[in-house]
């Protein structure tokens, strides 16, 4: 009685991938010659190829989701592309503003108003008129800040005179 219950165990094991190709015309005509043939002596093969026939088509049912699916999909869907529609509103808008014509014109006007900037206020920049004696002044002011230099020079200077006078004075030539 198990066996009743079972039919898949009644084919010829050797007949079973066989029976599996000639169930979706997988095979050539000289195997499906000698299944047919087999077919005709095998009643267990018979069961085997009818259930085949019956549970295959099964396990390929359609996988089509319900229309309710889809009705909620396309509405989330909706909701979600206008808050992103939503959200690039105010980016396009900044983008609008570097659009092509407002960019030189910028440029143009910040060079304008450096050039009146700078041609306005030339006494501002530019260096008051001196007397001679202020220019003489302002020639020697960067000497007389290195005065300590020129002092320590001419000590080393004194020394190396010294030196010679005190070599030649021993007779050392």
């Amino acid at each position: 009685m198990a066996q009743r219950n079972d039919p898949l165990q009644r084919s010829c094991k050797e007949f079973e991938e066989d029976l599996v190709l000639y169930h979706y015309g997988e095979c050539g005509p000289v195997e499906r010659g000698r299944i047919e043939k087999h077919l005709e002596d095998c009643g267990g093969c018979n069961r085997f190829l009818a259930d085949l026939s019956r549970l295959l088509p099964m396990t390929v049912k359609s996988d089509e989701p319900p229309e309710p699916f889809w009705q909620s999909y396309s509405r989330e869907l909706r909701t979600k592309l206008a808050a992103v529609e939503q959200k690039n509103l105010w980016q396009n808008t900044l983008i609008s503003l570097f659009r092509p014509w407002p960019v030189p014109a910028l440029a143009t006007a910040l060079v304008l108003i450096l050039a009146l900037t700078l041609t306005l206020n030339k006494k501002v920049w530019r260096a008051p008129d001196l007397s001679s004696e202020e220019e003489a002044m302002m020639e020697i002011l960067p000497l007389a800040e290195n005065l300590e230099f020129f002092r320590a020079m001419e000590l080393l200077d004194s020394l190396d005179f010294l030196e010679a006078g005190a070599v030649s004075a021993s007779g050392v030539a």
